[in-house]
């Protein structure tokens, strides 16, 4: 008898280069370690800055101001990811691997078509 191969999960709605997202959809935001770290430190350094910002007393007319210029020089700096890879004409942080605030290459790699395997619905051109 010969091998026995699975086929690739092209064409399937959960699959995204070479990657699941089964799991992602059944309980979005749940799994912690596929978030994009790039963002994941943005995030919490606003949130530093916001209860800064507030001990401190200032007055939240001015905090819009102060967190563009915070922001800027932070993200001029070079990111805490190795992975990261850069592609033209993407959303901050212009990663390649970042998908809706997730990172691709932390999600469960596909095994091919399973189980879960449900065919990616194409929208009909009415041009």
């Amino acid at each position: 008898m010969g091998n026995i191969t699975r086929l690739p999960g092209l064409g399937c709605q959960h699959f995204t280069n070479g990657r699941c997202l089964y799991e992602e959809r059944l309980n979005p935001g749940y799994a912690y370690d596929w978030r994009c770290r790039v963002l994941s430190r943005w995030e919490s350094a606003f949130d530093d800055f916001l209860e800064r910002a507030d001990a401190f007393g200032i007055e939240q007319s001015a905090v819009p101001d102060l967190w563009k210029r915070q922001f800027e020089r932070m993200a001029r700096n070079a990111f805490d990811c190795e992975q990261y890879s850069y592609c033209h004409g993407a959303e901050a942080p212009a990663c390649l691997h970042v998908m809706d605030e997730l990172c691709r290459l932390s999600l469960p790699e596909c095994g091919g078509r399973c189980r879960r395997y449900i065919a990616e619905v194409k929208q009909k051109d009415n041009g």
